[in-house]
């Protein structure tokens, strides 16, 4: 049985120990310790990294620390003897963010039961985030108050205490937990917030937790999950989001503090002039297809429109031509959207061709055809010239 430095003291990051097993599992061996500072995956929180040193000074990189029964075994790509001894250290970075972040998961967890009385049904810590399911809903004034509330407790910057209970003694001490548990129970309590069964590492003081900040959440099977972060990722993130803010401010000649009023000006803006815009597509449209009549079989390209545009153009110059009306918006870097049409007119067969000529798919009823080709504008020109020879090709 490994004995378990890491409950000890959570702050050691090297220590000395000896193999006490190892075995060939896939494409990397589990090699077992008989005392380890790496904490193992279990309770949501990532097993530990790190490396190993050998007698002979060879260092053997640990990616991983699980347990099997009593035994805590590290995940190495190379074997190590039984009966060795090696200096393990670990990935402090990596242990110290767990830490950090399964303390700011217990105040989180602790003041919504306390204060909602729901229960934490799921937690899982990824790379650089974690959640946290509830079995009940809370309002985003709810969560608002739940995060200052608990960053309160952060800088109050109280002692994180561990007691470890027998069955009976535990039968006397009221704390929260996932499920039943047996024989001693390590708990974990955090004053002012949370009194918890846990199996994990935490930091020594709610001080060192450095900053609690609930990202969002969704509802999930009758509750909801919490996407949460502490400390460095916290910190990190809220970094990121701040130089970012600082480039659209200055995009928007605003103070950071008022983006999101100069955004909303902005889109308002953008919605009136893309409205202005069609309006005067529209109108040319229409002019167009005044121009075109009586013009018989007619091609207009339309450049930097889309789909709507061509569809629109066909439409309207159909009635009034005489013939088949062709329009093709886009570019040659992009493609063409295409739209034809004719009134009573039977295209398919001539779409279907122009389709395999050019590079280009779609369909439609029989007297309107939509699509796309990816030819450019000279192939198309190329294949409407070819089948008709006295067709006119305008733009819009």
């Amino acid at each position: 049985m490994t004995q378990r430095l890491y409950y000890e003291n959570a702050y050691i990051r090297e220590f000395d120990a000896v193999v006490t097993g190892c075995v060939k599992e896939k494409d990397h061996f589990r090699i077992m310790l008989d005392r380890s500072a790496f904490y193992p995956e279990g309770g949501g929180q990532s097993g530990d990294r790190g490396f190993l040193t050998r007698q002979d000074g060879t260092r053997l990189d640990v990616s991983d620390t699980r347990e099997d029964g009593g035994d805590v075994y590290v995940v190495c790509s190379e074997s190590v003897p039984v009966g060795e001894q090696i200096h393990g250290v670990t990935d402090w970075i990596f242990r110290f963010d767990r830490m950090q972040n399964h303390s700011g998961e217990h105040i989180v967890s602790g003041l919504i039961h306390e204060t909602y009385g729901y229960n934490n049904v799921g937690f899982h810590m990824s790379s650089d985030r974690m959640t946290i399911d509830l079995d009940g809903e809370i309002s985003d004034e709810g969560l608002d108050e739940i995060e200052r509330r608990a960053n309160e407790i952060v800088w109050a910057d109280s002692v994180i205490r561990t007691d470890v209970y027998s069955h009976e003694e535990a039968a006397e001490v009221e704390y929260r937990s996932k499920k039943e548990l047996m024989g001693d129970v390590r708990v974990v309590t955090i004053p002012g917030a949370d009194v918890c069964a846990c199996c994990g590492t935490h930091v020594a003081r709610t001080g060192e937790i450095g900053i609690i900040k609930l990202l969002s959440h969704e509802r999930l099977r009758g509750g909801i999950r919490i996407e949460m972060m502490c400390g460095r990722w916290a910190y990190e993130y809220l970094a990121l989001i701040f130089r970012q803010n600082h480039e659209v401010s200055a995009c928007l000649s605003s103070r950071m503090h008022q983006t999101s009023e100069a955004a909303k000006r902005m889109a308002e803006e953008n919605t009136r002039l893309k409205g202005d815009l069609i309006g005067m597509l529209y109108a040319a449209i229409d002019r167009k297809s005044e121009e075109l009549e009586g013009a018989g079989d007619v091609a207009v390209f339309v450049a930097g429109q889309d789909s709507t545009a061509a569809q629109k153009l066909t439409a309207k110059v159909m009635e009034t031509c005489g013939g088949i009306a062709f329009s093709f918006a886009g570019s040659d870097d992009d493609g063409y959207k295409y739209a034809v049409g004719q009134e009573n007119g039977s295209l398919k067969e001539l779409v279907a061709d122009m389709n395999r000529s050019l590079d280009g798919r779609g369909g439609g009823r029989p007297y309107f055809q939509q699509g796309s080709v990816t030819a450019k504008r000279e192939q198309i020109e190329a294949f409407l010239t070819g089948r008709f020879p006295e067709i006119k090709i305008d733009l819009l």
